[in-house]
């Protein structure tokens, strides 16, 4: 598994192909779909740690003297209090950060695996959507599982047809949708309209 410290999208390789701004959306919904473990838990884990953490050292330092022995903590007052200050601020922004970034790798990882069947776990990317009746109705479209054979209504499951496409498929060209040279059709052997 790759660990990458500033692009937590680069750890799957289901997004090797995608561009950066279309990953960032699935932080972004990992985000909105994860908000006590990426938000909440990490600003009170800061505000437990900001409390408990200079009393616990402080009733530790009184209690177990002989834990000098084996943590490296200053002997006078004045740099006990410069110790804990940096400890205390260490802890209080370090902790939180990495809860955070669990809770964004979870988050994604979820967003990466949500088109999958409900019941066996098989990956329903690249299943062909199916509709019921001509019109291209999303109420009336649904996909089967080729595993378990379970049907599913993409709307009742939050799938859209967009999900189910393989991720290998979803990256965008660099040269989609720009206007290719006149002389580009007639190299490759067409001939332009109206010649």
């Amino acid at each position: 598994m790759r660990l990458p410290f500033s692009k937590p999208y680069r750890a799957f390789p289901e997004f090797d192909g995608m561009s950066d701004e279309e990953c960032r959306s699935y932080v972004r919904r990992a985000f909105v779909h994860r908000p006590w473990l990426t938000r909440r838990l990490p600003v009170l884990l800061g505000i437990v740690v900001l409390m408990l953490w200079p009393t616990g050292v402080m009733l530790v330092r009184e209690l177990a003297p002989a834990v000098y022995r084996y943590v490296p903590m200053p002997r006078s007052a004045e740099w006990m209090v410069v110790w804990l200050v940096v400890t205390t601020a260490m802890l209080a922004l370090g902790l939180p950060l990495v809860v955070r970034d669990v809770g964004v790798y979870l988050g994604v990882r979820d967003e990466v695996h949500r088109a999958r069947c409900r019941k066996c776990g098989q990956s329903l990317a690249g299943v062909p959507v199916q509709t019921i009746g001509a019109e291209p109705d999303p109420a009336k479209q649904f996909i089967r599982c080729p595993e378990c054979g379970k049907k599913y209504v993409l709307m009742e499951i939050g799938l859209t047809p967009r999900d189910l496409v393989p991720f290998e498929q979803r990256g965008v060209p660099p040269d989609f949708a720009r206007k290719r040279p006149r002389n580009a059709w007639r190299r490759h052997g067409g001939t332009a309209a109206g010649e």
